[in-house]
């Protein structure tokens, strides 16, 4: 019967999730910024909302739902991870003097500039869950190892869900580098409780400048839970990155369904350099459309954002819906292809990587759609 009743929160978190109270920046006198376009309309008495109408989700076909994904657990023949080559250490300590976007596995995306390493929704575990005996299963093991990774500076966290915030890794993470991190409104409280000390929590449409960086966090459609009982009591968001030395701009989306703050970011923010943006889980379309873009509204966002390229990120690790594994990045290339023939003259580009692979841009061409993809060794 527990067995059971952790399978159930496991399930409910992955489809609707959670977060926390404000956590002062005390390790250091940080000032945070307010964008003009700044308001607090998605704050709520107990916690946040999407500002955007939800699309209807009828209560009995989403209980049986549930219940179905429960009761058969995953679809053997759905079971394509991605592509997977392990990340040689060395090849991490080789200095370089450009930008390099290596794929750890699902949402997790090692950032190595010429001073500073970043990381995004570090995950690490066997399992995205509360426990170790159920909860979905990594398919791919991570590409590298923490203890292997040679230094993370800044950690962006999206929101609390467990395949985004994973307690072992931010634990482990914080023992070796003792990082910054970077989180959305609430979520500070947990990592507080977890022993981090270095926490910059940052509502939409904020950010703080830091070294040569300008931190932005931007708003996303999704929603925030760790247990039946703490829905969106904590903030869910993206994060923009501007390396302002090295005239590089990042953009990470998190986990998040499409709306138009795409272009928003955009017009208040800037155009990114590269974007990381989710393209798996999004089956079915009636339940997971609120929360999960599709590879053709990932394509929209990038688009959107006026980026110069796409890396496909959320995708070939964890089976978390219904679609097979390896149909969002299918997908994506069709719609690119397709696209491509109509914009012949665009360098816009997308690159689907293998876990383990990385992208290179170089530094002080901002704007400029030059990337060089490699394969580690």
């Amino acid at each position: 019967m527990l067995m059971k009743y952790w399978i159930f929160i496991v399930i409910f978190f992955l489809i609707d999730c959670y977060s926390f109270s404000n956590t002062k920046n005390e390790f250091m006198k940080i000032k945070i910024y307010n964008l003009k376009n700044y308001n607090t309309k998605h704050h709520t008495e107990n916690g946040f909302k999407n500002i955007y109408p939800s699309p209807y989700r009828p209560l009995l076909k989403s209980f049986f739902w549930i219940l179905n994904k429960i009761i058969t657990g995953e679809d053997k023949s759905k079971l394509f991870p991605a592509d997977y080559r392990a990340i040689n250490p060395k090849e991490l300590r080789k200095k370089s003097k450009n930008y390099q976007f290596w794929w750890i596995g699902h949402s997790t995306v090692l950032i190595q500039g010429p001073d500073y390493t970043f990381i995004t929704d570090p995950h690490f575990s066997e399992r995205a869950s509360p426990v170790s005996f159920a909860g979905p299963i990594r398919h791919r093991p991570p590409a590298i190892k923490i203890q292997d990774i040679p230094k993370i500076d800044f950690v962006l966290i999206s929101h609390n869900h467990y395949d985004h915030l994973d307690e072992f890794s931010i634990k482990e993470i914080h023992k070796k580098f003792n990082p910054i991190f970077f989180v959305p409104l609430k979520v500070g409280k947990l990592l507080q409780e977890w022993g981090i000390t270095k926490i910059i929590e940052l509502d939409w449409w904020q950010y703080v400048e830091i070294n040569h960086f300008k931190i932005y966090c931007t708003p996303a459609r999704h929603f925030s839970a760790r247990s039946l009982f703490d829905r969106n009591e904590t903030l869910w968001s993206g994060w923009f990155v501007e390396d302002t030395k090295d005239k590089i701009k990042f953009y990470f989306a998190g986990d998040t369904g499409y709306e138009n703050f795409f272009k928003d970011i955009k017009t208040y923010i800037g155009k990114p350099d590269i974007a990381l943006i989710p393209i798996g889980a999004f089956e079915p379309r009636w339940f997971m459309k609120e929360v999960h873009v599709n590879p053709e509204e990932a394509f929209q966002a990038f688009l959107d954002l006026e980026a110069n390229q796409l890396f496909p990120i959320h995708w070939g690790t964890f089976y978390l819906a219904e679609e097979p594994m390896n149909l969002p990045p299918i997908r994506l290339k069709q719609i690119y292809e397709n696209w491509k023939k109509e914009n012949p003259e665009s360098n816009k580009k997308i690159t689907i990587l293998k876990i383990g692979d990385y992208i290179e841009i170089p530094v002080n061409q901002s704007n400029t759609p030059i990337s060089l993809h490699k394969e580690s060794k």
